[in-house]
């Protein structure tokens, strides 16, 4: 067993960027999560006892891998240290429909029906809920700068989202938030986003269509019309080409560098035909619903729902590296490899807490005898614990005539509030001795 063991660490000392993917199907599946040396195709490493859903999969702080379930409302945490506990759920209200990381890692961002829900990383509290109409939410990317949010929806609305406006904290405006931009140009649903950073966004869908949108100024700069449902699209880092992979498993690369000097608004692409601008590579038997580039932008990573993940050079994709699999592939991440599989016996330096259900700064208190009272700027915070502390707060208001009646009225709001409390706590023993009762009977 040493042997293997330790032929396996050589390999990943030499690996330098690897390849995450999900199946779907049953949680309990011998593993659900793989990782594969980009370079070589070989499998390093897999996770179990969890399954992902389309477009959740994410890495947090090179240690962590998160998902949402399929089939429930679950968030699989997988750490890849052997000092942490291997795998844990995070428990939610809702199913999740769509899960995104930062750039910095700090804030998380999931797609719950037709809201998007922000959380902090580092304490889990729940800093802001998003809503547009009542359309369900389908993705969600951050961009590159960590500025902007940007969600796509059901019926083809694609929206911007300012952060530094989203996560305000201020109670007046916790439930009024909108995008700063709506691109509604898309007849279908959106199936992927890609966003550059000259802050130009990419999105795909179900209409056959791939556009490319001004993040800021919210103007579509260019249309291109495919012959089928595109599900998957990225970018090279220099913006001259553009990848698109449609629903009968073929993967368009695009020149931007002809297509955005041409005066023209849209193009049409044919894949039974050869144009200028464009090539078309028949590289999946069916729909590509994933493409990431490699970091030296010379190979293109595909994924299908014919089981198998392709590794190919963008000139030719005559030779490629196949990795084929024994169920539906529902996530791709190509990433250098992180320390975590190099190091494994590294200290943890990432704990992932329980996502909050409300607001940050908006529960109600659990101990109706620990009330915290917000009165006017004048007068400082008031924090009373118990009868004892309410007396001499209202010993110490009857001898100082300053304070205004704002404060005697958040007395009385308070008294009010602690019979309400004693009424519930007799009621909740009544109806115990009562359960009691029936259960001996």
């Amino acid at each position: 067993m040493a042997a293997p063991m330790e032929g396996k660490r050589k390999s990943l000392k030499i690996c330098e960027e690897v390849v995450f993917a999900s199946l779907g199907g049953r949680e309990d599946r011998p593993w659900n999560v793989g990782v594969w040396d980009a370079h070589t195709g070989n499998l390093l490493q897999t996770f179990k006892n969890g399954s992902a859903d389309y477009n959740t999969l994410n890495m947090i702080g090179g240690e962590c891998l998160l998902a949402s379930s399929n089939t429930k409302p679950i968030i699989h945490v997988w750490n890849m240290l052997r000092q942490s506990q291997k795998h844990r759920k995070i428990i939610l209200r809702s199913k999740l429909t769509c899960l995104s990381i930062s750039t910095d890692h700090k804030l998380i961002a999931a797609g719950i029906e037709d809201k998007i829900h922000i959380w902090q990383v580092c304490t889990g509290n729940l800093l802001s809920v998003l809503s547009y109409g009542s359309i369900e939410v389908k993705c969600l990317r951050f961009s590159p700068k960590g500025h902007h949010l940007v969600s796509g929806y059901r019926d083809g609305t694609v929206c911007v989202w300012e952060l530094q406006d989203a996560l305000s904290l201020d109670p007046r405006r916790m439930m009024d938030h909108t995008p700063i931009q709506t691109f509604r140009g898309h007849a279908g649903e959106i199936a992927d986003i890609y966003i550059n950073l000259s802050d130009n966004v990419v999105t795909c869908g179900t209409d056959y269509t791939v556009r490319i949108w001004n993040l800021l100024s919210g103007e579509e700069l260019k249309m291109f019309e495919l012959g089928a449902p595109v599900y998957s699209v990225t970018m090279d880092h220099s913006e001259l080409s553009l990848f698109a992979g449609d629903s009968l498993g073929n993967v368009y690369c695009i020149d931007l560098q002809t297509e955005m000097r041409s005066s023209e608004k849209s193009a049409h692409f044919d894949s039974r035909e050869t144009g200028e601008g464009f090539i078309c590579h028949a590289i999946h038997r069916a729909p590509v619903r994933f493409l990431a580039l490699t970091q030296n932008q010379s190979r293109l990573v595909s994924a299908s729902d014919d089981h198998t993940i392709k590794i190919w050079s963008i000139m030719s994709s005559s030779s490629p590296l196949s990795i084929v699999l024994d169920d539906r592939i529902t996530n791709l991440l190509v990433v250098p490899i992180p320390e975590a599989l190099v190091s494994p016996d590294a200290k943890p330096s990432l704990n992932i807490p329980n996502l909050k259900r409300h607001i940050h700064g908006t529960e109600k208190e659990e101990n109706a005898d620990n009330i915290v009272i917000n009165v006017s700027s004048q007068i400082p915070m008031v924090k009373l614990y118990g009868a004892k502390s309410i007396d001499m707060e209202e010993e110490e208001g009857s001898s100082n005539k300053g304070l205004n009646s704002q404060h005697n009225v958040s007395m009385e709001e308070v008294s009010s509030l602690r019979e309400k409390a004693s009424k519930l706590k007799k009621m909740n023993e009544q109806i115990y001795k009562y359960a009691v009762k029936a259960i001996v009977k």
